[in-house]
């Protein structure tokens, strides 16, 4: 198949989604199809050799970044209507796609559960109403009114969960047969082979001894994946077990953090490390994942801790819940604010060396089946399927609304 990928950017640093776009397009190009990649930017060593960049620029205007997306998705549109492709699928705030691989979940979803993260009532009306008027929110509901604006020419969405199955299927009407499941894939990552020695390196440098059960938490968005009431939790747990240590990294943006873990008298405990350039290092020199978030699609980081090893200790807010079995390789919890849940999960792996690394083993074998040749097999089925009910998208002459990109 001739495929298009369109997505702003491509890169492991910039977040999830752009993460998951590279190794998208790794893995269709290794598979023996022509994958051209639409975008704004793409990371140094993101894509192969065999896998063709396709630069998408669209004039900035001063004063209008909040139509930034708008304007690269109206760009993307006119340079993706000069070729035929057998199908282009889309990410993130784009809508000239036959399939919508769905990384980020809907937007009305994503902001209605993030608001939970805020105790107070007052925060969280003040939080809403400034979504309400924000002019890049209206550009974001914008584009997925277009997205989903013909019923006859609908994208089929690939969810990454049930979960966001689900909010599809709530916020735009989607019926069952324009809809299907495939949940992040994770790439075998050839680093296990020195693992000994990585965990012995980062752990005489944290300065953790043996005793130590050390909880990891890494993320970009502290606030959405659910560090205060993590720290609320841990606090609960810390004070009867002085060899319990809680690894934060990610963001640099970590000052309220830091100055919250200190109010909660955890700062011998609790470690910011910033953002961590050889993440696999991070975790394996970890004893445990965990994290509460408030909303998340489906984690990608949830399968890659298991395959480092780690229980994980996640939300039913995150689609990747699903692919935990509690009790056997990680723990589920209701919402990220059940901190008594959560400690007492924090609690069972810290005080249990054997039954965390009984989970530790089951976490491992758990992620041998999201490997990405297991997903993508999924993805080509998915992607089959619709090729052969849909004709091959025909070059067309740019419209008044894309010349405007």
């Amino acid at each position: 198949m001739k495929l298009a990928l369109n997505i702003e950017w491509v890169g492991a640093r910039r977040g999830g989604a752009e993460k998951y776009a590279g190794i998208v397009a790794r893995s269709l190009h290794e598979a023996g199809h022509e994958v051209h990649v639409f975008a704004r930017g793409v990371d140094a060593g993101e894509l192969p050799p065999g896998v063709a960049f396709r630069l998408v620029e669209s004039r900035k205007i001063p004063c209008l970044g909040f139509l930034r997306a708008f304007r690269f998705a109206a760009a993307s549109q006119q340079a993706l209507e000069r070729e035929r492709f057998d199908l282009i699928v889309g990410f993130n705030k784009t809508w000239c796609q036959d399939i919508y691989l769905a990384v980020a979940g809907p937007q009305q979803a994503a902001v209605e559960h993030s608001l939970a993260r805020f105790q107070s009532p007052w925060r969280r009306r003040v939080h809403a109403w400034g979504k309400l008027f924000s002019l890049k929110q209206w550009v974001f509901k914008l584009i997925e009114r277009k997205q989903f604006a013909s019923r006859t020419r609908a994208p089929h969405v690939i969810a990454p969960s049930r979960l966001t199955a689900r909010h599809f299927h709530e916020v735009h009407d989607l019926p069952q047969q324009n809809m299907s499941v495939v949940y992040n894939g994770i790439t075998r990552d050839r680093a296990t082979l020195d693992a000994a020695h990585k965990r012995e390196e980062f752990r005489r440098e944290m300065r953790l001894s043996e005793d130590d059960v050390a909880l990891l938490f890494t993320a970009r968005n502290y606030e959405l994946k659910g560090l205060e009431p993590l720290l609320q939790a841990f606090q609960k747990v810390a004070q009867d077990r002085p060899r319990a240590r809680l690894m934060v990294c990610g963001c640099r943006r970590d000052a309220a953090f830091r100055r919250r873990a200190a109010q909660l008298g955890l700062t011998r405990q609790v470690r910011f490390l910033g953002f961590v350039d050889d993440v696999a290092r991070t975790f394996l020199g970890c004893d445990a994942f965990v994290m509460p978030t408030f909303y998340d699609p489906c984690s990608l980081v949830v399968p890659e801790a298991m395959q480092w090893g780690l229980p994980v200790i996640t939300t039913e807010c995150n689609g990747a819940a699903e692919l935990i079995r509690p009790g056997h390789d990680g723990f589920v919890v209701a919402t990220p604010w059940h901190t008594d849940e959560l400690a007492e999960a924090m609690a069972r792996l810290i005080d249990d060396g054997g039954l965390r690394r009984k989970m530790s083993a089951n976490a491992r074998r758990s992620a041998e089946n999201f490997t990405m040749e297991t997903r993508l097999a999924e993805l080509l089925a998915v992607l089959e399927r619709r090729c052969e009910r849909a004709a091959p998208t025909e070059p067309r002459p740019a419209t008044n609304a894309t010349r405007a990109a």
